[in-house]
């Protein structure tokens, strides 16, 4: 069974809450990466977003929201993670990294998600991070971390949902500055090899 990571919410109570939805799909990204495996002790642990924005702050300043590049350099600092970042790849070949046994960290645009039950953030319709951490082969459905699932509310999802490939392909290649047919990703390792 592919290795789950422990589901990580936006809304944690930090300073940058609703601006970290990047600095928490990459804490489950790491947590993935590494399967729950502390590289400091070897010990069980769980990287926290507030620690990545922290360390992105003490890199580029304090701009608001952050970039997978940011990310990439924070969890690499912090966790010896170095997520593979590609841009403009293709769906069919994210799909085969997903297949393969890596996990992903993908920006979408969340107007696509409004009008379905997967919303966890109703009058919400901009660039959003999400993370996805396995494919289902029997309908081909993606289980997505996405970190404002937190059920803070009644309508709102909890934790982590397999949404339609169909519903996540059109979120992604919505997301600003991709090609046609394309979408960007940071990878984990492959963890199932």
């Amino acid at each position: 069974m592919t290795y789950r990571p422990t589901f990580r919410k936006q809304g944690d109570g930090s300073t940058y809450q609703w601006k970290n939805c990047n600095c928490a799909s990459h804490a489950m990204a790491s947590d993935r990466h590494r399967r729950g495996v502390d590289p400091r002790n070897e010990h069980g642990w769980l990287p926290l977003p507030p620690e990545i924005r922290n360390r992105i702050i003490t890199v580029y300043g304090d701009r608001g929201g952050t970039s997978l590049d940011q990310n990439d350099v924070a969890v690499q600092h912090l966790y010896t993670v170095d997520m593979a970042i590609r841009y403009n790849i293709p769906w069919a070949s994210f799909r085969s990294f997903i297949i393969a046994g890596r996990g992903a960290v993908v920006p979408i645009w969340y107007a696509v998600i409004a009008p379905t039950p997967f919303d966890a953030s109703p009058g919400f319709f901009g660039g959003h991070g999400i993370f996805i951490n396995e494919r289902r082969a029997a309908d081909g459905s993606y289980l997505v971390y996405d970190p404002l699932a937190d059920g803070r509310r009644a309508g709102i999802p909890k934790g982590p949902q397999w949404w339609p490939g169909d519903l996540l392909r059109r979120a992604a290649e919505a997301y600003p500055g991709t090609n046609a047919g394309c979408i960007h990703a940071s990878f984990t390792r492959d963890t199932e090899a």
